[in-house]
């Protein structure tokens, strides 16, 4: 074994043990992966025998096999790195192996150099004996329940990182609607050839046109992480009651070329739309999407805030006291998520289409659909009062539409 991979492997060991949160999570997403089979590969003898029932030191050895596959698996080969210096190459931070250790914790070097300033501002001029190999993802890592996702963003941070900026792959659903030559709107994957998003985002856009980017993060760069992926859409199914006004049944569905579906990676997730009597946590929810704002500058990085779903007899009142008036008929298309004033939502005069997301009942590490914004009634105060098409009424709208063309719904089936 050489002197590269033995020293990254006693580095994450010494991360699993002082992150013992972080490591049984893993243990949970990963249980079915055999850890022996993974240590013979890397070590060359057998010591784990892959069971939950195992001693502790079996358990540990699982896991510092699996943290190099996952972080060995972002980047590309070595090969495809530019030099910045003697033996130095352009790498993402994570991928280099320079740094600190901290209270047992290993944290990569984020200072910049004059070398560092030869690379992009996601890389660190590393040098290459320091650089973490490329390793496939193992093929239990590839696939989650609707609405999970892999934990990528415990380890991957943005410069600079900014509380109302989503991590990568923190919401591995999120797609980025794209028309001619500019970003429409944020929607949300449900199947690998199917994408949630409002009626109003893609309307009056050219089919032929249309874009979709799964595993998107940072627009401004084609250097990621992991790559994203982009598909055309073939066709746009909007809802047949929808109407502007009144507002009511705000919702499409856009669908991809049988031939090339998205294929599911870590950043690229389906999200769940479960059945609509099934109970939901409506008190911690989330809006992530990009702001249009955003483009044109250095860092286009999809924005999060949290939210929760008020109650259709306070969505009702308090929509009547907004801007809507009080001639305003409420029906149930339509749900109400408020919480603190922000600029995410507020920023924009004319605020696209994003997905709005809640934990499922006893599961709040796995999400569903709750809503898709469509205005915004209040941003005039401290708090925030958006109307979302409520996703969740239209669950046999979906079924019907997807199944009517031969569609594998079991994705985002809880």
């Amino acid at each position: 074994m050489s002197t590269i991979f033995s020293t990254l492997m006693d580095r994450n060991l010494f991360f699993a043990q002082s992150n013992r949160g972080v490591r049984l999570e893993l243990w949970r997403g990963y249980k079915n992966h055999r850890s022996s089979s993974c240590a013979v590969q890397v070590q060359g003898e057998g010591t784990c025998s892959g069971t939950e029932s195992d001693s502790e030191s079996s358990d540990m050895c699982f896991y510092r096999v699996v943290v190099i596959c996952l972080l060995g698996s972002l980047v590309p080969s070595l090969g495809a790195f530019k030099a910045c210096g003697p033996e130095k190459h352009c790498v993402p931070y994570e991928q280099c192996n320079e740094g600190l250790m901290v209270d047992g914790k290993f944290y990569p070097d984020r200072s910049r150099t004059t070398l560092d300033e030869n690379c992009h501002y996601m890389e660190k001029c590393c040098n290459i004996l320091d650089t973490l190999p490329n390793t496939e993802l193992p093929g239990e890592m590839m696939s989650c329940p609707c609405g999970g996702r892999h934990d990528l963003w415990y380890y991957l941070r943005p410069l600079g990182y900014k509380q109302q900026e989503a991590k990568f792959g923190e919401f591995p659903w999120l797609v980025a609607v794209y028309g001619a030559d500019a970003y429409l709107c944020s929607g949300a994957l449900i199947t690998p050839l199917a994408v949630i998003t409002t009626a109003h985002c893609v309307q009056n856009s050219d089919l032929a046109k249309v874009r979709l980017l799964a595993g998107e993060w940072d627009a401004a760069v084609e250097l990621e992480p992991q790559a994203h992926q982009q598909r055309s859409v073939v066709e746009t199914l909007v809802h047949p009651n929808y109407t502007q006004m009144p507002l009511a049944h705000n919702i499409a569905i856009l669908l991809v070329d049988k031939d090339q579906p998205f294929q599911l990676a870590p950043n690229v997730q389906p999200i769940c739309l479960p059945p609509p009597r099934m109970m939901y946590n409506y008190s911690q929810c989330y809006v992530s999407g990009w702001q249009r704002s955003d483009f044109g500058g250095a860092a286009i990085l999809p924005k999060r805030w949290t939210l929760y779903v008020l109650p259709p007899d306070q969505c009702r009142t308090k929509l009547r006291l907004s801007l809507l008036g009080r001639r305003h008929a409420h029906n149930d298309s339509l749900l109400c998520a408020g919480g603190d004033k922000g600029d995410f939502v507020c920023g924009d005069v004319d605020m696209t289409a994003v997905p709005l997301m809640c934990p499922l009942s006893g599961h709040d590490d796995r999400f569903h659909l709750a809503g898709l914004l469509t205005r915004t009634a209040r941003c005039d105060g401290p708090q925030l009062l958006g109307i979302y098409t409520n996703v969740k009424l239209y669950r046999q709208w979906i079924d019907l539409k997807l199944r009517e063309r031969n569609l594998d719904i079991r994705h985002y089936m809880v």
